[in-house]
């Protein structure tokens, strides 16, 4: 059973092989981020690979081809893209990788390179009082924050009086929002005649700034504070990543906070979703556009509704991905259409076709190709009689969240030809078939063989050829296909086909 079906596959390859002599541009192999940001030494390093035999390896910077340099280097044989600049723009700007073999040239997908960076906040005073009532919820703003990415390794602090010694931890009686802004949810004299400042820290570079002192006021109470609704937020996340909202009650001794779906139903800590401390936040892993929507979050009965966003850039029906590597056969004189349809998120507007390319060069004289752009530029209609070479065409799309690329691999048939090919795929049926005939002879003959012990008589009237005379009759034989085997090895069978 094993060995038939091992034959079985050697069968389908040879059909797969005859049929397709893949003289098509290489596809590239590579996955990259959409978005990234050197590392703390101001360095960052990409390899793009391809299959399909490349030749060599290139990289563009918004559109121009990267030539080294001390600080960009993009070597052609490896694929590798080496950045070492100094930290001082905040956007590198658009990458991509250019792969090219004899038969056409593909592109990677764009990415965005920047640099970590961390501004100074806008000092538009320097010192602010606020006053609170005792018990009451207090807020402190979080004012004139500044510029900070990537986004995921910044976070903002909150220190009590001059220099960083003394943090403000979130508690029962403190948070953050997602905004920056410290809250005491029932704030104490204690608190009061103190100095705050907030500050945004830079894992990435490991960088803290801070803001301007604010310095807190509580006056005495003169009645018992009632609960209060005093924040919920509005997210957003890209598909696939995660996302987090947020609610926030004021008051004494207010409950655990809990979360529902737009359809009603309670939410807990599993797999899809995690709540933080208090309850005060829900983490959404791995959000779908199912996610996007309201939520309700409750206490008592206090109710918030924060809104989740979900997006992406524009993705391609056939696989639901912002990259897509498509193979097309043209076996006629007809014109080529090419279709790049992309969608966006239900919440976006629809992508917009920014250029179509040629073996990863943008087309900017449309003539010579005798090339026609239907339907808002998302088909690419090609006169096959204008060019004779086959290659790869690119298609980029992109809407708010950033940028897909479709490449199409394109392949020309000889018309003229076809009979030839055809000659050449029933010739890799043909010989996969011997093949397997000769297995399933050798198989019978093996069995046969374990169950006889005997000898074999030998006709002296009969002249048999050593091996090496008959593997060279066979070389020289006619266009027939010739099987040999003999019962006394077992395992003897040849096969030639001219």
């Amino acid at each position: 059973m094993e060995l038939e079906e091992n034959m079985l596959f050697v069968f389908m390859a040879n059909i797969l092989l005859g049929a397709h002599s893949l003289r098509l541009p290489p596809t590239i192999s590579s996955v990259f981020r959409s978005e990234y940001f050197l590392d703390g030494s101001c360095t960052l390093s990409i390899r793009c690979q391809g299959i399909n035999d490349v030749i060599s390896y290139s990289w563009y910077q918004n559109g121009s081809q990267i030539k080294d340099n001390t600080e960009i280097v993009a070597n052609k044989n490896t694929g590798e893209l080496v950045i070492s600049k100094k930290c001082t723009n905040q956007n590198l700007g658009l990458f991509y990788c250019r792969a090219e073999n004899q038969y056409g040239s593909t592109v990677s997908p764009f990415v965005k390179i920047s640099e970590p960076v961390l501004n100074s906040f806008e000092m538009t005073h320097t010192s602010d009082v606020v006053v609170c009532v005792e018990n009451e919820h207090c807020q402190l703003k979080c004012y004139g924050k500044p510029i900070c990415e990537p986004h995921d390794a910044c976070a903002v602090k909150w220190f009590q009086g001059s220099g960083t010694q003394n943090s403000v931890l979130r508690s029962e009686h403190t948070t953050i929002d997602l905004e920056g802004n410290l809250h005491f949810l029932n704030v104490s004299k204690v608190a009061g005649n103190k100095s705050y400042a907030c500050a945004i820290w830079n894992k990435r570079i490991r960088k803290l700034v801070m803001g301007y002192s604010i310095t807190l006021n509580v006056n005495d109470s003169t009645a018992a504070a009632l609960p209060r609704a005093i924040y919920h937020s509005r997210s957003k996340a890209l598909f696939g990543k995660s996302a987090i909202l947020q609610c926030i009650f004021s008051g004494i001794l207010v409950p655990e906070i809990k979360w529902k779906r737009s359809n009603g139903s309670y939410i807990t800590t599993n797999d899809k979703y995690r709540i933080g401390p208090y309850g005060r936040q829900l983490h959404v892993m791995n959000v779908t556009y199912d996610d996007e929507g309201n939520y309700s979050c409750y206490v008592n009965n206090l109710t918030q509704t924060p809104f989740l966003n979900v997006t992406s850039p524009p993705t391609f029906p056939e696989n639901n991905r912002s990259f897509l590597t498509k193979t097309i056969n043209i076996f006629t004189e007809d014109a080529i259409h090419l279709e790049c349809n992309t969608v966006s998120s239900p919440t976006e507007k629809a992508p917009v076709i920014t250029r179509w390319m040629k073996n990863g060069i943008s087309i900017r004289s449309f003539q010579d190709f005798a090339v026609l752009l239907l339907d808002n530029n998302s088909v690419l209609k090609i006169n096959r009689a204008h060019f004779v070479n086959a290659g790869a065409f690119q298609c980029v799309a992109e809407n708010s969240e950033g940028i897909a690329v479709a490449n199409f691999l394109i392949e020309l048939e000889n018309v003229k030809g076809n009979g030839s090919k055809l000659m050449i795929i029933l010739s890799s049926v043909v010989v996969s078939l011997v093949i397997l005939v000769c297995v399933i002879i050798r198989k019978r003959i093996s069995r046969r063989n374990k169950g006889w012990k005997t000898k074999t008589e030998v006709d002296p009237n009969i002249y048999t050829l050593p091996r090496e005379e008959i593997d060279e009759r066979q070389m020289r034989s006619g266009d027939n296909i010739h099987i040999y085997y003999t019962a006394e090895e077992t395992d003897s069978c040849y096969v030639y086909m001219n």
